[in-house]
């Protein structure tokens, strides 16, 4: 008896549960359906590429054996330098010696001018001794007037002195100029080689190398097969490993119209399946942030065409036909065969089927059915 009271309980609490449960499972028959307008927007392509963060903004300081003895390396490893700064100094001395006498020519002209223009006057205002054969006044003025021309071609002539050394002169100050190297950026020094090859392959070797963080850009390279599908112009995203929950922006700034070398385009003409890759460069304008030089990014494009878009989880598929359901005119459901088009992870492009404007339910269930009232917990947005 004890068992059977025992077993008598059981099956009445089981019964209870069973009955407790029977009002959530037609609540859920019953939940309500969420309601969105289909609306014109742009959905990402699924273009994905992958590039390398590098400095928009960097310079170069080559060795250059033409300027003379290397001298002086003005700055070192992890120095911030602005624009205009001294980074590398040559040996200057023979620059320095043609700039001191073209200098000193410049000024030996402009003595000679000046006593020939001392001359001038004073053969204009000075009379002149009366010549054999001629009388009075007139003499006078023939006399000063050929002594003033005489003086005029002279003059003529220093100015053109004058004219050699001053050229000789910018030339001479362009090579002091040229000894000392000044930074072109506003940046960070990464790179300082001191101990270049003296030799004339040194001329290949980078003395100093300066990039900005301030600017950065990401390069990488497509394949022919994106290539139709992209342009100069598109946004795009970007995201980096190390920090997987940030995104960043960016816009495509150059597609290159030439494969990356000859050899990979000859290798696509003789029938290679991966194709020639073309370099490409995304400006990006989002603030930096935590992204630095060097990190290896996934780029992801945004797609310029705009289309008619609902929720991805609005499409139903039924015997490799795409349906969506949404409201009438008198609230109720009404099953709808669709176009599709690109499709990202939220939105998918219709391109057939709806009009703009159109409630459409994302949350369609099995329960729905043709021509019945549907219930919404939700405005339409």
């Amino acid at each position: 008896f004890t068992a059977i009271g025992v077993a008598s309980v059981f099956v009445v609490g089981a019964a209870a549960v069973l009955l407790l449960r029977q009002p959530n499972q037609a609540a859920m028959k019953d939940e309500a359906a969420k309601i969105v307008l289909a609306k014109e927007g742009s959905v990402a392509s699924s273009v994905l590429l992958s590039g390398t963060v590098t400095a928009q903004n960097e310079q170069y300081v080559y060795y250059d054996a033409s300027k003379g003895d290397l001298d002086e390396v003005s700055v070192s490893v992890g120095d911030k330098v602005s624009e205009g700064q001294a980074l590398v100094k040559y040996s200057s001395t023979e620059a320095q010696a043609a700039y001191d006498a073209a200098s000193r020519a410049v000024a030996k002209a402009d003595r000679h001018i000046n006593e020939l223009n001392e001359a001038r006057n004073t053969a204009a205002t000075t009379p002149s001794l009366p010549q054999a054969g001629v009388e009075g006044a007139t003499d006078q003025t023939q006399s000063s007037t050929l002594a003033t021309a005489s003086i005029d071609s002279q003059i003529s002539d220093a100015r053109d002195i004058r004219a050699d050394a001053v050229a000789q002169l910018e030339k001479a100050q362009a090579q002091l100029d040229a000894a000392t190297v000044l930074s072109t950026v506003e940046g960070t020094v990464v790179e300082v080689n001191r101990n270049v090859s003296k030799s004339p392959t040194g001329n290949s070797q980078v003395l100093v190398h300066i990039v900005s963080n301030d600017n950065l850009q990401v390069k990488g390279e497509l394949s022919e097969y994106n290539l139709a599908n992209l342009s100069v112009g598109q946004e795009v995203t970007f995201t980096s490993k190390v920090y997987p929950d940030k995104t960043w922006n960016g816009k495509i700034s150059y597609i290159s119209n030439y494969p990356k070398n000859s050899s990979e385009a000859s290798s696509s003409l003789a029938g290679s399946n991966t194709g020639s890759k073309y370099p490409y460069t995304v400006d990006v304008t989002s603030e930096i942030g935590d992204l630095k030089q060097g990190f290896s990014v996934s780029v992801e494009v945004k797609s310029m065409s705009k289309a008619l878009l609902v929720p991805i989880t609005s499409i139903v598929m039924e015997e490799d036909k795409n349906y969506v359901w949404i409201l009438d005119e008198n609230q109720k459901a009404k099953k709808v065969e669709v176009g599709l088009g690109n499709a990202d992870a939220e939105n998918q492009e219709i391109t057939s089927g709806l009009t703009d404007g159109a409630k459409v339910i994302s949350n369609p269930t099995a329960s729905l059915q043709e021509g019945k009232e549907v219930k919404t917990d939700e405005a339409t947005n």
